[in-house]
């Protein structure tokens, strides 16, 4: 029989940090969609249940013991809790035995959140970031340009209708010169291509397609909201952020931090900007990471070393 339950609403592809933990953790172990089964746990004969984000409230608390992996911090508060509102029981945090945080300093924001103790919080860093440290793998990937630039923006919730800035993509096709390339790749929530045609410069790839390969051959990112940045970061890869709908988007979603002072030293609106767009990214692929953008990572990922996966199996160990 299994001993540690891992428990997600998510399937386990989906789950990155969860996946990472999964693929790792050795022996015994069972995957089960949907928290409910945190409630039935130690009568099934599990010691540990690893939940992702949203754990499930027991009445009576089981003796199993829970390890909540944090999708906190990336920029935008606790996973989940926004979207899911006033219908989800928070006491189910209060139930949870560790939780883990990507840095030292990230500690009391995720056990503030989470309303437990500073102890209960472990520094483990993100799993999936673990991936990052490897990515040596894919220097030949789109070899041939001298410049890759990667556009990754995040989903837009229900609330906002899915909007994204409106670039013209012809426009920055043609700002482009030989040797350049723009990646696109929407969240795989968006249904419709942002590319409209096929172009010289500017190139949509499938939202499915993995992200790494292109993130550690671009020379800079451009994203809005998303947690890639923290993963560019990490492989020392400079970003530009674009805020045109960050009054609208962060009623939603707020962010730890004061955004986007402190998660970057570049931003601007891309909507009929596309020239200034352009030379921004440039600029930003001929530099090394600012101190504005080494103080962001070192606080939101500081424990992010290529280890983080180890850190959390030797805590499921432990609890065993």
């Amino acid at each position: 029989m299994s001993e540690v339950l891992f428990v997600s609403q998510l399937p386990l592809g989906r789950c990155e940090n969860m996946t990472a933990v999964w693929n790792a953790f050795d022996p015994g172990k069972t995957f089960r969609h949907g928290v409910d089964s945190m409630r039935t746990a130690e009568n099934d004969g599990f010691s540990v249940v690893v939940c992702d984000a949203l754990p499930a409230f027991i009445e009576g608390k089981s003796k199993a013991k829970s390890i909540n992996i944090c999708h906190a911090i990336t920029g935008n508060k606790v996973y989940g809790l926004h979207e899911h509102g006033n219908t989800y029981d928070r006491r189910a945090f209060l139930q949870t035995d560790v939780a883990t945080a990507a840095s030292e300093k990230a500690v009391p924001i995720v056990a503030s959140q989470l309303g437990i103790p500073e102890e209960r919080v472990a520094v483990t860093g993100f799993p999936r970031s673990d991936a990052l440290f490897d990515a040596k793998r894919y220097a030949d990937f789109m070899a041939g340009y001298d410049h890759v630039y990667l556009y990754l923006p995040t989903f837009r919730y229900e609330k906002l209708g899915g909007w994204l800035p409106h670039i013209d993509w012809e426009c920055v096709d043609s700002l482009l010169e030989d040797g350049e390339v723009l990646v696109v790749k929407r969240h795989y929530f968006t249904e419709k291509p942002l590319v409209r045609k096929p172009m010289g410069h500017v190139i949509e790839v499938s939202p499915w397609e993995a992200t790494l390969p292109y993130l550690s051959a671009c020379h800079a990112l451009i994203t809005d909201y998303s947690s890639a940045m923290f993963d560019a970061y990490l492989m020392g890869v400079p970003v530009v952020l674009v805020v045109d709908d960050k009054d609208d988007y962060l009623r939603d979603r707020p962010m730890y931090f004061p955004y986007p002072e402190f998660y970057g030293s570049s931003w601007l609106h891309a909507e009929g900007y596309e020239h200034r767009l352009v030379n921004m990214v440039r600029d930003a692929s001929e530099r090394p990471l600012t101190p504005t953008e080494r103080e962001c990572v070192e606080t939101v990922a500081g424990a992010c070393d290529g280890h983080s996966t180890e850190r959390v199996c030797e805590l499921i160990r432990s609890m065993l």
